[in-house]
């Protein structure tokens, strides 16, 4: 069920971006015909950022089994961190391929609202998935187990947190709509971006899941998904100073 809802998740993203192309006049198969490649790089860095951090920080396989161990699908053995790389680099990629500024600028909005849309329904139908579990709560919107197999069962009711992600992308995509009102700010995806990692770090401290390099503020904790998503948060800043500067 994982596997199907994270394919959903393809089509819809694919589904928005055609329709957004259409309404702004762009090429959509210009994406289309990229997404393979992104989706493939995308796929072999989440796959080794999870085999570095649990092989004891083994920079590469040693043998063909482990090579096949790491790009093995089975259990969703990805991380974040891995992710959002190579996003970040995909999209640059992508835009490397675009010359006029504003088709950058129109196809930078037509990336981001298909990624935060898709993220909707995603985190709707992941919420009784038993491939991410997340710390017991006894809230009332919490997530009990729907049979005696699920993995729930160890710890009963868990805090609902991809309804949550869903959350956070309704609320990115809103705040993103009305920044765009607003004339005298530009490239606003930027700032619905940092915005949209921001609630997910937050959202993630709620998992239960390995952590690496942990810092501990009192009852907060702070592992590399943290850091690097403030590295990125810090480049969207950057970019987006440079772009309004000139």
């Amino acid at each position: 069920m994982t596997s199907i809802w994270i394919i959903a998740f393809l089509i819809c993203y694919i589904c928005i971006a055609y329709r957004l192309c259409k309404k702004r006049h762009q090429d959509f198969y210009k994406l289309f015909y990229f997404l393979p490649v992104a989706i493939f790089i995308t796929y072999i860095l989440w796959a080794y950022v999870y085999f570095f951090l649990n092989n004891k920080w083994v920079f590469f396989p040693r043998s063909g089994h482990e090579i096949l161990d790491m790009l093995n699908p089975y259990g969703y053995h990805f991380h974040f961190v891995g992710i959002i790389i190579w996003v970040v680099i995909s999209m640059l990629l992508f835009f490397s391929t675009i010359k006029r500024p504003e088709n950058k600028r129109v196809w930078a909005d037509i990336l981001f609202f298909s990624i935060t849309l898709s993220l909707i329904p995603l985190g709707i139908f992941l919420v009784f998935g038993d491939n991410f579990i997340w710390k017991a709560s006894t809230w009332f919107l919490a997530v009990k187990p729907l049979t005696t197999n699920s993995e729930l069962n160890k710890l009963w009711s868990v805090h609902p947190v991809w309804l949550f992600v869903s959350f956070a992308a309704i609320i990115t995509t809103l705040i993103t709509i009305l920044l765009k009102r607003k004339k005298w700010i530009f490239w606003t995806w930027l700032i619905g971006f940092s915005i949209l990692l921001i609630c997910i770090n937050i959202i993630f401290m709620y998992q239960q899941a390995p952590r690496y390099g942990v810092l501990a503020l009192g009852n907060i904790t702070f592992d590399i998904k943290q850091y690097i998503s403030f590295f990125v948060i810090m480049l969207f800043i950057l970019l987006y100073s440079n772009r309004k500067n000139k």
